[in-house]
């Protein structure tokens, strides 16, 4: 019931501690940066791949529960609604005036599931933890920069990686509003969460390619096959999936591609995160892809140069 604390914050405490108690273990009470950096990349491999299989398990449960319906395929005509006063009863209108599809029975929206809000509570404790690690990293990271200088906010800020832990924090932000929200009995669109959630499948390549570059940096042609395989990686758990997600959504009410959904049937607030998302993830993508074309000469002569001596 409302007002009473649910089942999910004692997920969410339980992921965070669990976290917790694995990194206070591995890392020991004076761990070395170089130690904190290679237990961070394991726990968010650990963390990445149960979360990917279980939103999997989650993703396949409910369309199977909803095969017996004929959804998406019954809800194929159900475009958005006219201005008449009855389909105005259902349809949502928002501050910019706009009339949207009703997906009062729209399962993607509708459906509510114990598994599917426990997954975000997972999420949340593992980011909750990830983000003090973070500061963690940066103090170690200043410490050995300026072992003998007294510790200040200024010199702390610097060493910290501001991308990772704003992403960090705007997620778990996200996800913790999303509990009180479970906590009071009005969570929606737990399916499409879900899918977001997706996007932790690239992380275990991202780990790969971090290990074999910090600890095999002479295997220059294994090294480069996992950025190749990132780059595939990151594009379909990050780029491709917005689009897939938007997609989907835009089918159950008869859109037939992703852009005609997002401009013509997404919310406001619907429009500015998921194409914000994609433009943020787009450019991160095209980074990640200037970054490796540039270290592709040198791959290419060791390579050339093994050749030449064999």
């Amino acid at each position: 019931m409302p007002g009473v604390v649910p089942s999910n914050f004692a997920g969410l405490l339980t992921s965070y501690s669990a976290y917790s108690l694995i990194h206070r273990y591995a890392t020991g009470p004076n761990p070395s940066l170089h130690r904190l950096r290679a237990v961070v990349k394991a726990t968010s491999t650990l963390h990445s791949s149960i979360i990917t299989l279980l939103a999997i398990y989650f993703l396949r449960r409910c369309r199977a529960s909803w095969a017996d319906t004929g959804f998406p395929s019954a809800r194929g005509s159900s475009r958005k609604p006219s201005t008449s006063s009855e389909e105005l009863d259902h349809a949502g209108t928002t501050c910019d005036g706009q009339i949207y599809p009703d997906d009062s029975s729209n399962p993607l929206i509708q459906t509510r599931s114990s598994l599917g809000n426990l997954i975000t509570a997972i999420e949340c404790g593992y980011l909750l933890q990830d983000i003090i690690s973070l500061l963690q990293a940066a103090r170690l990271r200043r410490r050995l920069a300026h072992p003998h200088s007294k510790p200040n906010l200024r010199s702390f800020l610097h060493y910290i990686d501001k991308p990772l832990l704003i992403h960090h924090i705007n997620i778990a932000l996200a996800l913790l509003a999303f509990q009180y929200y479970i906590s009071q009995n009005r969570e929606r669109g737990i399916y499409i969460i879900v899918q977001f959630l997706l996007m932790n499948s690239s992380t275990p390549v991202l780990n790969l390619r971090w290990w074999l570059r910090r600890y095999h940096p002479d295997f220059k042609m294994i090294c480069l096959g996992s950025d190749i395989a990132f780059i595939a990686a990151f594009y379909m758990a990050r780029v491709w999936l917005v689009g897939w997600i938007i997609k989907g959504y835009g089918k159950s009410h008869g859109y037939n591609s992703a852009w005609e959904c997002y401009v013509e049937s997404l919310r406001l607030p619907c429009k500015v995160g998921t194409g914000a998302l994609w433009v943020a993830n787009t450019a991160w993508w095209a980074l990640l892809i200037d970054s490796i074309i540039k270290r592709l000469p040198q791959h290419l002569s060791v390579v050339s140069n093994a050749a030449k001596t064999k």
